[in-house]
């Protein structure tokens, strides 16, 4: 679908009151630009406060944010702010930049884009077919075909494209093959023994690595600690015990690794929402025989 659509680019101003939660959709665009004096200073423009994510199709063009550079060829798309400190162009030794772009007004959008920024970086990896490619492929499409008649469709198609742009790190830290070897290695090791307490120490000398080292490289490549994902391990455990099995709750608790009921209650409460008790009599919420806590 990418290649095949038209270029366009089109913008929209729609009048709402400032106070309402809109996300303000400002531009959509395809294009191909090989044009050598094809340049935005991001100091210069006038159009802002803008946000903006560019992706690359084909060909490459150069993205500088302060001090450094960045190649943006077919696959990795930029984000930038707008007034901002960062400029865009197409390179002398290349013919061709072809992407898609979107622009969206700064107002209600800041937040979701900090945690975008902070997830997935300003230069992210996104494959063609992946479901954030999509949505903004079907974006620039609805706007091609003048499918977006006012300020909530546009709004719950920018809202979509940013879910769905904040789960590319997630859905990427759920491949397990994507993962270190060693990361691997341990989070099997505390599957299969996360009913035994063991220390950080002890779980990354499983795995040949300082805890230290080790802590941080499980959180960069699973988006949890260590110790988190051994308590998801034991309250998943936990929830599928109380809704199959007679035992206690204290049982439970050692069953899954904890030394007392009262504990036990405690971290359950805080991930679940109610306590262990409340859960299995299934009182004021829904009969749930398995939670995923990701």
């Amino acid at each position: 679908m990418a290649h095949s659509q038209p270029y366009g680019v089109y913008g929209y101003r729609f009048q709402d009151s400032p106070q309402l939660p809109i996300y303000q959709l400002f531009a959509v665009g395809h294009q191909q630009i090989s044009d050598p004096e094809y340049s935005w200073d991001g100091m210069k423009r006038i159009d802002g406060p803008l946000y903006l994510l560019q992706y690359t199709v084909s060909g490459f063009g150069r993205y500088r944010l302060g001090d450094t550079t960045y190649e943006v060829g077919p696959g990795t798309a930029f984000l930038a702010e707008i007034p901002g400190d960062h400029h865009y162009y197409l390179p002398p030794e290349s013919d061709n930049w072809t992407f898609y772009f979107v622009l969206i007004r700064q107002a209600n959008l800041q937040p979701l884009w900090r945690e975008l920024i902070d997830s997935i970086g300003v230069t992210p990896q996104l494959e063609a077919g992946s479901s954030a490619v999509r949505a903004l492929q079907r974006l620039y499409s609805e706007a091609r075909m003048n499918g977006i008649k006012n300020s909530y469709q546009a709004s719950s198609f920018v809202y979509t494209l940013m879910m769905e742009l904040l789960q590319t790190k997630h859905k990427l830290q759920n491949e397990r093959e994507s993962w270190p070897s060693s990361i691997r290695d341990a989070a099997f090791h505390m599957e299969s023994s996360f009913a035994q307490p063991e220390s950080l120490d002890e779980i990354a000398a499983v795995v040949g690595l300082s805890k230290y080292y080790f802590a941080r490289l499980f959180l960069r490549t699973t988006g949890m600690s260590p110790m988190d994902y051994v308590t998801k391990l034991r309250i998943e455990k936990a929830v599928e015990l109380l809704r199959s099995s007679k035992l206690t709750v204290d049982e439970i608790a050692r069953e899954v690794g904890y030394a007392n009921g009262s504990y036990f209650s405690k971290v359950f409460r805080g991930r679940v929402g109610f306590p262990p008790g409340d859960f299995r009599l299934a009182k004021e919420l829904p009969s749930i025989d398995r939670l995923r806590f990701d």
